[in-house]
Protein backbone atom coordinates (compact mmCIF):
# COMPACT_ATOMS: atom_id res chain seq x y z
CA UNK A 1 0.00 0.00 0.00
CA UNK A 2 3.10 2.22 0.21
CA UNK A 3 3.27 3.42 -3.00
CA UNK A 4 -0.57 3.37 -3.71
CA UNK A 5 -1.56 6.71 -5.42
CA UNK A 6 -5.36 6.84 -6.66
CA UNK A 7 -6.60 8.58 -9.14
CA UNK A 8 -10.40 9.72 -8.03
CA UNK A 9 -13.19 11.07 -10.52
CA UNK A 10 -16.28 12.64 -9.34
CA UNK A 11 -18.91 13.13 -12.19
CA UNK A 12 -22.45 12.71 -11.20
CA UNK A 13 -23.86 15.76 -10.03
CA UNK A 14 -23.33 19.44 -11.23
CA UNK A 15 -20.58 19.94 -9.93
CA UNK A 16 -17.08 18.43 -11.51
CA UNK A 17 -13.93 17.03 -9.29
CA UNK A 18 -10.98 15.37 -9.69
CA UNK A 19 -8.09 14.70 -7.21
CA UNK A 20 -4.89 12.52 -6.24
CA UNK A 21 -4.67 10.97 -3.18
CA UNK A 22 -1.91 8.72 -1.61
CA UNK A 23 -2.43 5.44 0.70
CA UNK A 24 -2.86 7.42 3.57
CA UNK A 25 -5.30 9.19 1.99
CA UNK A 26 -3.23 12.88 2.02
CA UNK A 27 -4.17 14.77 -0.93
CA UNK A 28 -1.44 15.57 -3.80
CA UNK A 29 -3.62 17.13 -6.12
CA UNK A 30 -7.32 18.34 -6.11
CA UNK A 31 -9.71 20.49 -8.90
CA UNK A 32 -13.20 21.24 -8.35
CA UNK A 33 -15.74 23.14 -10.51
CA UNK A 34 -18.76 24.20 -8.46
CA UNK A 35 -21.59 24.20 -11.22
CA UNK A 36 -19.60 22.16 -14.50
CA UNK A 37 -23.47 21.86 -15.66
CA UNK A 38 -23.13 20.16 -19.41
CA UNK A 39 -19.60 20.74 -19.72
CA UNK A 40 -18.51 17.69 -17.90
CA UNK A 41 -17.08 16.13 -21.41
CA UNK A 42 -15.03 19.37 -21.30
CA UNK A 43 -13.29 19.89 -18.29
CA UNK A 44 -12.79 16.38 -16.66
CA UNK A 45 -9.58 15.57 -19.17
CA UNK A 46 -7.90 18.65 -18.55
CA UNK A 47 -8.80 18.65 -15.30
CA UNK A 48 -7.24 14.86 -15.07
CA UNK A 49 -3.66 15.63 -16.88
CA UNK A 50 -3.20 18.59 -14.31
CA UNK A 51 -4.72 16.84 -11.83
CA UNK A 52 -1.70 13.91 -12.53
CA UNK A 53 1.08 16.48 -13.60
CA UNK A 54 0.67 18.43 -10.23
CA UNK A 55 0.82 15.59 -8.28
CA UNK A 56 3.85 14.06 -10.21
CA UNK A 57 3.16 10.70 -10.02
CA UNK A 58 1.15 8.05 -12.20
CA UNK A 59 -1.69 6.63 -10.59
CA UNK A 60 -1.85 2.85 -9.33
CA UNK A 61 -5.72 2.94 -8.99
CA UNK A 62 -8.62 4.70 -10.06
CA UNK A 63 -11.52 5.38 -8.20
CA UNK A 64 -15.13 6.81 -9.82
CA UNK A 65 -18.39 7.68 -8.69
CA UNK A 66 -20.81 5.17 -9.55
CA UNK A 67 -24.26 7.09 -8.90
CA UNK A 68 -26.91 7.76 -8.63
CA UNK A 69 -26.30 10.60 -10.29
CA UNK A 70 -26.59 12.46 -13.92
CA UNK A 71 -26.92 10.24 -16.68
CA UNK A 72 -24.78 12.47 -18.45
CA UNK A 73 -22.23 13.50 -16.05
CA UNK A 74 -22.19 9.28 -14.68
CA UNK A 75 -21.52 8.30 -18.65
CA UNK A 76 -18.49 10.39 -18.92
CA UNK A 77 -16.68 10.06 -15.89
CA UNK A 78 -16.68 5.99 -16.63
CA UNK A 79 -15.79 6.56 -19.65
CA UNK A 80 -12.91 8.71 -18.66
CA UNK A 81 -11.96 6.37 -15.34
CA UNK A 82 -12.33 3.16 -17.64
CA UNK A 83 -9.70 5.11 -20.50
CA UNK A 84 -6.80 5.10 -17.78
CA UNK A 85 -7.67 1.97 -16.40
CA UNK A 86 -6.65 0.44 -19.53
CA UNK A 87 -4.29 3.02 -20.37
CA UNK A 88 -2.62 2.67 -17.24
CA UNK A 89 -2.98 -0.95 -16.72
CA UNK A 90 -4.76 -0.42 -13.29
CA UNK A 91 -7.62 -1.33 -11.54
CA UNK A 92 -11.18 0.49 -11.16
CA UNK A 93 -13.16 1.05 -8.11
CA UNK A 94 -16.38 2.29 -7.73
CA UNK A 95 -17.86 4.64 -4.66
CA UNK A 96 -21.36 4.79 -4.47
CA UNK A 97 -22.57 8.86 -4.56
CA UNK A 98 -24.65 8.58 -1.79
CA UNK A 99 -22.02 6.80 -0.01
CA UNK A 100 -19.33 9.83 -0.83
CA UNK A 101 -22.09 12.62 0.63
CA UNK A 102 -23.04 10.84 3.91
CA UNK A 103 -18.98 10.37 4.36
CA UNK A 104 -18.86 14.03 3.76
CA UNK A 105 -21.36 14.72 6.40
CA UNK A 106 -19.89 12.77 9.50
CA UNK A 107 -18.53 15.45 10.98
CA UNK A 108 -21.92 17.65 10.77
CA UNK A 109 -23.79 14.57 11.95
CA UNK A 110 -20.84 14.57 15.32
CA UNK A 111 -21.81 18.29 15.62
CA UNK A 112 -25.63 18.01 15.67
CA UNK A 113 -25.96 15.06 17.77
CA UNK A 114 -27.62 12.97 14.97
CA UNK A 115 -27.43 9.06 14.75
CA UNK A 116 -28.15 8.61 11.05
CA UNK A 117 -27.49 10.23 8.13
CA UNK A 118 -29.65 10.32 4.60
CA UNK A 119 -28.08 11.47 1.61
CA UNK A 120 -30.45 12.63 -1.02
CA UNK A 121 -29.56 13.18 -4.78
CA UNK A 122 -32.71 14.98 -6.91
CA UNK A 123 -34.49 13.38 -8.87
CA UNK A 124 -37.56 15.70 -9.85
CA UNK A 125 -40.99 16.15 -7.98
CA UNK A 126 -40.67 14.89 -4.68
CA UNK A 127 -38.68 12.26 -6.24
CA UNK A 128 -34.92 11.55 -4.54
CA UNK A 129 -32.36 8.48 -4.58
CA UNK A 130 -31.47 8.24 -1.10
CA UNK A 131 -29.78 6.05 1.99
CA UNK A 132 -29.52 5.59 5.31
CA UNK A 133 -26.16 5.41 6.83
CA UNK A 134 -25.23 5.51 10.46
CA UNK A 135 -23.49 8.89 11.85
CA UNK A 136 -19.88 7.15 10.99
CA UNK A 137 -21.22 6.81 7.46
CA UNK A 138 -21.73 3.09 7.66
CA UNK A 139 -24.53 1.63 5.59
CA UNK A 140 -27.93 0.69 6.84
CA UNK A 141 -29.91 0.81 3.98
CA UNK A 142 -29.26 0.19 -0.02
CA UNK A 143 -29.59 3.07 -2.60
CA UNK A 144 -33.15 3.29 -3.50
CA UNK A 145 -35.40 5.99 -5.39
CA UNK A 146 -37.92 7.13 -2.57
CA UNK A 147 -40.95 9.25 -2.61
CA UNK A 148 -41.12 11.78 -0.21
CA UNK A 149 -44.45 11.82 1.65
CA UNK A 150 -46.03 12.03 5.16
CA UNK A 151 -44.73 8.65 5.98
CA UNK A 152 -41.58 9.04 5.04
CA UNK A 153 -39.32 7.89 7.99
CA UNK A 154 -42.09 7.92 10.56
CA UNK A 155 -40.43 5.43 12.53
CA UNK A 156 -36.67 5.80 11.78
CA UNK A 157 -37.51 9.71 13.07
CA UNK A 158 -39.12 8.26 16.26
CA UNK A 159 -36.18 6.53 17.21
CA UNK A 160 -33.33 8.64 15.62
CA UNK A 161 -31.87 11.85 15.02
CA UNK A 162 -31.56 11.72 11.06
CA UNK A 163 -29.21 14.42 9.24
CA UNK A 164 -30.43 15.28 5.82
CA UNK A 165 -27.61 16.04 3.13
CA UNK A 166 -27.29 16.57 -0.42
CA UNK A 167 -28.44 17.65 -3.39
CA UNK A 168 -32.26 16.59 -3.01
CA UNK A 169 -32.35 18.08 0.28
CA UNK A 170 -33.91 21.49 0.06
CA UNK A 171 -36.85 20.57 -1.46
CA UNK A 172 -37.74 17.84 1.28
CA UNK A 173 -37.20 20.30 3.66
CA UNK A 174 -40.69 21.80 4.44
CA UNK A 175 -42.15 18.84 4.74
CA UNK A 176 -39.68 16.56 6.78
CA UNK A 177 -39.38 19.48 9.53
CA UNK A 178 -42.86 19.60 9.66
CA UNK A 179 -43.42 16.05 10.89
CA UNK A 180 -40.44 15.68 13.47
CA UNK A 181 -38.18 17.69 15.42
CA UNK A 182 -35.87 15.01 14.73
CA UNK A 183 -35.03 16.16 11.17
CA UNK A 184 -32.25 17.34 10.82
CA UNK A 185 -30.49 18.90 7.52
CA UNK A 186 -27.01 20.24 6.66
CA UNK A 187 -26.03 23.90 6.72
CA UNK A 188 -25.68 23.65 2.70
CA UNK A 189 -26.76 20.90 0.18
CA UNK A 190 -23.49 18.93 0.04
CA UNK A 191 -22.23 17.99 -3.70
CA UNK A 192 -19.87 15.00 -3.80
CA UNK A 193 -16.57 15.69 -4.18
CA UNK A 194 -13.61 13.25 -5.27
CA UNK A 195 -11.13 15.45 -2.69
CA UNK A 196 -12.85 13.21 0.18
CA UNK A 197 -13.05 9.88 -1.71
CA UNK A 198 -9.88 8.40 -0.83
CA UNK A 199 -10.68 6.54 2.17
CA UNK A 200 -13.71 4.86 0.69
CA UNK A 201 -11.49 3.47 -2.32
CA UNK A 202 -8.52 2.68 -0.18
CA UNK A 203 -11.07 0.38 1.68
CA UNK A 204 -12.54 -1.29 -1.19
CA UNK A 205 -8.95 -1.51 -2.91
CA UNK A 206 -7.76 -3.62 0.36
CA UNK A 207 -10.57 -6.28 0.36
CA UNK A 208 -9.69 -6.37 -3.56
CA UNK A 209 -13.25 -4.94 -4.25
CA UNK A 210 -12.75 -3.70 -7.71
CA UNK A 211 -14.84 -3.87 -11.10
CA UNK A 212 -14.33 -5.54 -14.13
CA UNK A 213 -13.65 -2.78 -16.38
CA UNK A 214 -14.67 -4.03 -19.71
CA UNK A 215 -18.54 -4.58 -18.43
CA UNK A 216 -18.70 -2.22 -15.03
CA UNK A 217 -21.55 -0.06 -15.74
CA UNK A 218 -22.50 3.00 -13.00
CA UNK A 219 -25.97 3.43 -11.61
CA UNK A 220 -27.50 5.50 -14.07
CA UNK A 221 -31.00 7.27 -13.37
CA UNK A 222 -32.69 6.64 -16.56
CA UNK A 223 -35.51 4.80 -15.32
CA UNK A 224 -37.12 5.83 -12.12
CA UNK A 225 -39.54 3.80 -10.63
CA UNK A 226 -39.33 4.91 -6.85
CA UNK A 227 -41.78 3.69 -4.47
CA UNK A 228 -44.01 5.44 -2.18
CA UNK A 229 -42.29 6.81 1.20
CA UNK A 230 -43.41 3.97 3.51
CA UNK A 231 -41.38 2.94 6.54
CA UNK A 232 -41.24 -0.53 4.87
CA UNK A 233 -39.02 1.12 2.49
CA UNK A 234 -36.40 1.45 5.00
CA UNK A 235 -35.86 -2.01 5.30
CA UNK A 236 -32.28 -2.99 6.07
CA UNK A 237 -31.93 -4.82 2.70
CA UNK A 238 -29.08 -3.50 0.46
Amino acid sequence: MHNQYLLLIETATKACSVAMASADGSLLAHEYVENAEAGHASLIGPMGDRVIKEAGVQPTAVGVSAGPGSYTGLRIGSSYAKGLCFGYGIPLVSVSTLELIAFMAKKEADTLAADRICPMIDARRMEVYMALFDRAAGRITGDRPFIVDEQAFADEMAEHKILFCGNGMEKCRPLLSSLSSNALFSSKPIEPDAAYMAPIVLKKLEEGNTEDIAYWQPHYLKEFHAVVGQNKVLNRQS
